[in-house]
């Protein structure tokens, strides 16, 4: 048998066939997917919807057994709903302060997976909890983008209007619906002042990958 280096990243001939039907095969094996060396390269999750997911773990790419089940801004939306009181009250806009001066940027060329406790980067989605910005922002949970990590507080970028904030790192927690991991122990529900306690207390990581692409199509600042 002919000895061959393993390939970095998972072979495209060896990628799903006819996922969306929920009944992928290899492209290659003709087997059912994922086949034993894709098998290598993913991680493998569930969707909300019960339809299990793959994650590679060399790249950012994942895949959906079966139909996607929702867009994006739904799955956002979806979590935040969880995380609203069974009888919230949001009093009309005009009864805000207004909203103070805050730096606008375009989308920061940043992205992060959290794998493991303390693993928290540059562009790790959190939920910001009512109560860490201005008021002028409104008493809901806002998502946003870490730019900036330190203690006690963490530069965000608010997804809602492209500002930029000095949150407290006790009150962000990760966002599973964008971009982390949807499967998981306690440490999915910790604050980022958890998670960096973590790390300085010695304690190692998961291993895991980090990408940084810039966004090309950012709106304007």
């Amino acid at each position: 048998m002919t000895w061959a280096l393993r390939p970095i990243y998972l072979p495209d001939s060896h990628l799903p066939h006819g996922i969306a039907d929920g009944n992928p095969t290899c492209r290659a094996c003709g087997t059912s997917w994922p086949c034993a060396i894709a098998g290598e390269y993913l991680s493998a999750g569930r969707c909300v919807c019960g339809a299990a997911t793959w994650h590679d773990r060399t790249t950012p790419r994942r895949w959906h057994d079966g139909p996607r089940c929702y867009t994006t801004e739904e799955a956002v939306q979806a979590e935040a709903a969880k995380l609203r009181p069974a009888r919230p009250h949001y009093p009309p806009s005009h009864y805000y302060p207004p909203k103070p001066a805050r730096p606008v940027k375009q989308r920061p060329p940043y992205r992060h997976t959290t794998a493991g406790p303390g693993d928290v980067g540059l562009g790790t989605w959190v939920w910001v909890a009512p109560g860490a910005l201005h008021p002028g922002w409104g008493d809901i949970h806002h998502l946003a983008m870490i730019t900036a990590l330190g203690g006690p507080k963490c530069e965000v970028w608010l997804i809602l209007d492209g500002t930029a904030h000095q949150a407290r790192a006790d009150r962000l927690t990760l966002s599973t619906s964008a971009g982390q991991r949807a499967t998981g122990g306690a440490w999915l529900r910790w604050t980022i002042a958890q998670h960096l306690a973590h790390r300085v207390a010695g304690e190692p990581a998961e291993p895991t990958v980090q990408a940084a692409q810039l966004d090309l199509f950012g709106a304007p600042a």
